[in-house]
């Protein structure tokens, strides 16, 4: 539910920019860097938030669990780092 957050508040924020909406997540993200919403280098690292949303999304029949947790354990923390990007922003 956060990746896809995430990756919905990026969706906002470049279609309220007034660019047209993204054909990817990844490319959502990647254009929240390039626009200068978030460092550049910091959305380059971030993207994996959408295939991390992909994975949880599609490949429900495989075992999520050891996914969630190595995301728990080393990538929360870009998530918490988006979120006070963001806020920063608004």
């Amino acid at each position: 539910m956060c990746a896809e957050m995430a990756l919905d508040i990026a969706d906002l924020i470049i279609v309220k920019k007034g660019c047209p909406k993204s054909a990817t997540y990844r490319e959502a993200i990647y254009k929240l860097g390039e626009y200068k919403v978030v460092p550049s280098r910091f959305a380059y690292n971030f993207a994996y938030i959408a295939g991390l949303r992909n994975f949880l999304a599609h490949d429900y029949l495989r075992e999520t669990i050891p996914t969630l947790e190595e995301f728990l354990k080393s990538k929360l923390a870009d998530l918490e780092k988006f979120i006070r990007i963001i806020e920063e922003q608004a």
